[in-house]
């Protein structure tokens, strides 16, 4: 199984994003929260990368506070079309980073993915770099100016795919 574990904040909304979203308020736009709160250009590209590899999402994001029934609803309400199987635990009250959380899942699911140390068909999309030294080369540090671009989505690709670009048909 193929998991993108899924940041939100930086992510899939981001500064352009707040910027433009600024000026719409100013010409007498309404916001909707929390629907307000997310991209929909890149949740089209989060969307991309999941129709071309298969992943799963697991949110690792802060707004797993809030469920995952939540994080569906809202980013579906953007045209989210992937599937969100889980959250990772949440463990930054014992000081860890959100790099140890992920580890933390990976070790728990063994079911759904194997042996921890020999899982490598995972990508981490996050805007903070507090990861493990050795999720380096499954980690995309997003530009949270821009968030979530298409440039991120052949990087997240190629980890998925173990650094082969396949085309849609040879998934």
């Amino acid at each position: 199984m193929k998991v993108i574990f899924l940041d939100i904040d930086g992510v899939l909304n981001h500064e352009a994003f707040y910027k433009e979203r600024y000026e719409k308020v100013m010409d007498g736009e309404k916001l909707n929260h929390p629907y307000s709160e997310i991209d929909s250009k890149s949740v089209a590209n989060l969307n991309s990368l999941i129709e071309e590899t298969n992943a799963k999402i697991v949110i690792s994001s802060t707004w797993r506070h809030s469920g995952i029934d939540y994080c569906k609803d809202v980013l579906e309400f953007h045209g989210f079309k992937g599937e969100i199987i889980d959250i990772t635990p949440n463990l930054r009250g014992q000081g860890c980073l959100r790099g140890n959380e992920i580890l933390q899942w990976i070790r728990d699911n063994h079911k759904l993915v194997g042996d921890y140390y020999n899982f490598t068909e995972y990508v981490i999309l996050d805007d903070d770099s507090d990861m493990l030294y050795w999720q380096r080369n499954n980690f995309l540090l997003i530009d949270r100016f821009v968030g979530l671009t298409m440039g991120n989505v052949f990087q997240a690709k190629k980890i998925l795919n173990n650094g082969k670009i396949l085309n849609v048909g040879e998934l």
